[in-house]
């Protein structure tokens, strides 16, 4: 058993294994549990050393989705406008009393 890739990110790890899976390689997934603390990475390895090389070649085109900023939600425009309009209602209400 050869280790591939070690990483906290779970999706990753999760969507690795199964492009694996998809290409014939088998592949263990280890410490998927632990992942929810910061600092316990989990491991990929695949099962058969002669398969090492080509799971390497497999992950190399897997591509990471960076993180939104929290700008750049769906919900940051909304969130924004009810802001907005919560404080438009407060000045109104100062200035109605």
């Amino acid at each position: 058993m050869k280790v591939v890739f070690t990483s906290t990110d779970l999706s990753f790890m999760q969507s690795a294994q199964i492009a694996l899976d998809a290409h014939g390689i088998d592949a263990v997934l280890s410490d998927d549990n632990l992942t929810g603390l910061p600092s316990s990475p989990m491991t990929l390895a695949v099962s058969s050393d002669a398969d090492f090389e080509r799971a390497l070649a497999v992950l190399q085109g897997l591509q990471r989705t960076p993180p939104r900023l929290g700008w750049e939600a769906p919900w940051a425009p909304r969130a924004i406008l009810i802001v907005i309009i919560i404080m438009v209602a407060v000045v109104c209400g100062i200035l109605i009393y």
